[in-house]
């Protein structure tokens, strides 16, 4: 991602006022459904509901995983980690509000050792629509990386868009145009059009083309399971699958 022609601050500056507006937005672009997935990830989370754990946001964009992590672990502290400085700032603004109280990192996980000075220890990495903006290999190394910051008995948590099996692709393709969408381009348009006014640039235009070789939605659940295999996870399992994604959950073995 570029950097943006104006600084952090002058981006905390120019949404000021605007947070609630752009959140209907972008919750609109995200789907009725995500309030839903984000119950459930929050509700695997396998500590009692009053324990002091700690959790890492991967990916955070505007942190509706970490507010839905820490209704359901009020004493929770959540770490939230995000490229993106606009997204991270409507974060940062809604999290204050709603008292989560943890770190809030702007790095890009394409940096060497992007996981320096947070955790080590976590019960819990959540991480919602994703990880298939990367390539196979380096979504590979990142769930290396995540398996490697959990606690033995920690839980890794995730959320991505998937294709079928090529054996069952043509029936269940068929099935999926006849599902209402999970999302439109027009919402995605709407939620962006709107920031750019209120941020004063084209903030799009610095998230950079879709690379080459990026997992998209060509991956199937099964090449996930592998992936989270290959990190180390065990007790791997699929816990909830629709036409467009999947929800997956996989613990870090207690010694």
């Amino acid at each position: 991602m570029q950097a943006p022609p104006i600084g952090q601050g002058e981006i905390d500056a120019r949404i000021t006022g605007h947070v609630d507006e752009l959140l209907h937005l972008w919750w609109a672009e995200q789907g009725d459904l995500k309030p839903r997935d984000l119950d459930l990830i929050a509700s695997l989370i396998p500590f009692p509901r009053d324990a002091a754990i700690t959790v890492l946001d991967l990916c955070c964009g505007p942190g509706d995983v970490a507010r839905a992590v820490a209704r359901r672990f009020p004493n929770a502290r959540i770490d939230c980690i995000d490229r993106d400085p606009f997204l991270t700032s409507i974060c940062k603004v809604a999290n204050q509000r709603d008292g989560v109280v943890g770190r809030l990192v702007v790095r890009d996980l394409f940096e060497h050792r992007w996981q320096r000075d947070l955790g080590e220890d976590y019960h819990a990495v959540v991480t919602v629509n994703a990880l298939h903006w990367f390539d196979v290999a380096r979504a590979e190394q990142l769930l290396k990386d995540i398996h490697g910051m959990l606690r033995d008995g920690g839980v890794m948590l995730l959320a991505e868009p998937v294709s079928c099996e090529p054996s069952l692709a043509t029936g269940f393709e068929e099935w999926k145009a006849r599902q209402s969408p999970r999302y439109t381009r027009e919402n995605w348009e709407r939620f962006w059009a709107r920031a750019n006014t209120i941020l004063g640039y084209d903030h799009t235009a610095l998230l950079g083309s879709r690379e080459r070789g990026r997992i998209d939605e060509r991956m199937t659940v099964a090449g996930w399971i592998h992936l989270l295999d290959v990190a180390g996870f065990e007790l791997i399992d699929v816990v909830f699958r629709d036409a467009d994604q999947v929800i997956i959950g996989a613990l870090r073995s207690s010694s």
